[in-house]
C-alpha cells in the first residue's frame, strides 16, 4: 500500500492543482483515505466556514478509519485558505491511544513560503512496547527532513508528548515547498502503514485501561486546544463562539467509535 500511496503523488498535473499550495496535500489526504478502509462524517455545522470578513474559507473534514468493522482511529483535516495565507491542520486521533499514537500537522504558508510547518507522531499515552514501535517508526523519519530551515526552539506546548523526532521548521522559501509535502506525506504514509493498513492492534472491549488512556488523550486534546495560538487566530476570522464549538466539538472532540 505505500507503493500505492506514493503514486498518487504523480497526480498535481492531472488535477490542475496550483504549485505551493495545501490544496494538494487536501487531496492527497483524500486519495489516502480513500485507498484505506475508513467512512467520512459529515458535520453541517463545521464542515464550512465563511471568515467574517470574508476573505477566508474553512473547510474541515473527518474520516473514521477502521479495522473490521470497528473504529481504529479518527482523522480529522482542516483546510483555511485566503488570498495569500494559507493553512493546512490535520490530526489522527486513536480508539486506543495506550497501543496507538497521534498523528499531528500543522502547516502555515503565507504567499508561498511556508511559515511554520510542524509535523510529528506524538505518545500522550503510549505504553511499552508500543511507545518504542512509534519511536523507531518516527526516528526513521526526522533525519530526512533536518535540512529544512528553522530559526528558533519548537514551542513547549507542541512538544511536550513528543518522542523527538519531530520536524519543525520556518521561514521555509517557496522553492523548498516540495520537500514540505513529502515531509507531510512521509509522516502520515508512515502512520498509515504501521497503524492502518498493517494494524496489530486487537479491537476488544473497552477496558478500564482504555478508559484511563482515553482520559490521558482527552487531556493532551485540550491541552493543544488552549495552548495553541490557532485558537486566537480562528477566533479573529470566525468568532470565538464558533471557534469555542468547533474546537471542543470538532477538532479537538474525542476519536469516534
Amino acid at each position: 500500500m505505500i507503493a500505492n500511496f506514493q503514486s498518487v503523488r504523480d497526480s498535481r498535473e492531472a488535477t490542475n492543482l496550483k504549485p505551493n499550495s495545501f490544496a494538494y496535500l487536501v487531496f492527497e489526504t483524500e486519495a489516502r483515505m480513500a485507498s484505506c478502509s475508513s467512512i467520512p462524517t459529515f458535520n453541517p455545522l463545521f464542515e464550512r466556514r465563511k471568515s467574517l470578513n470574508e476573505k477566508f474559507n474553512l473547510v474541515a473534514k473527518e474520516w473514521v478509519l477502521l479495522k473490521g468493522s470497528s473504529s481504529l482511529a479518527t482523522l480529522r483535516m482542516v483546510h483555511i485558505r485566503g488570498a495569500k495565507n494559507e493553512i493546512i491542520n490535520t490530526w489522527i486521533f486513536p480508539n486506543q491511544p495506550d497501543r496507538v499514537p497521534v498523528f499531528a500537522a500543522e502547516l502555515i504558508a503565507v504567499g508561498g513560503t511556508v511559515k511554520v510547518a510542524f509535523v510529528d507522531i506524538q505518545a500522550p499515552a503510549l505504553k511499552s512496547p508500543s511507545l518504542e514501535q512509534a519511536r523507531i517508526l518516527s526516528a526513521s523519519l526526522a533525519p530526512r527532513f533536518r535540512s529544512l530551515p528553522c530559526d528558533e526552539k519548537a514551542p513547549d506546548w507542541a512538544v511536550g508528548d513528543s518522542q523527538g523526532n519531530f520536524t519543525y521548521a520556518r521561514n521555509v522559501p517557496s522553492d523548498q515547498f516540495p520537500e514540505i509535502e513529502k515531509c507531510y506525506l512521509a509522516y502520515l504514509d508512515s502512520y498509515l502503514s504501521e497503524y492502518v493498513l498493517v494494524c496489530r492492534v486487537q479491537n476488544n472491549a473497552i477496558s478500564r485501561e482504555d478508559s484511563n488512556a482515553l482520559n490521558v488523550l482527552h487531556t493532551y486534546q485540550h491541552h493543544h486546544m488552549e495552548h495553541s495560538p490557532g485558537k486566537k487566530f480562528l477566533s479573529v476570522l470566525f468568532g470565538s463562539e464558533w471557534t469555542d464549538a468547533f474546537m471542543k466539538n470538532f477538532l479537538f472532540s474525542m476519536p469516534r467509535g
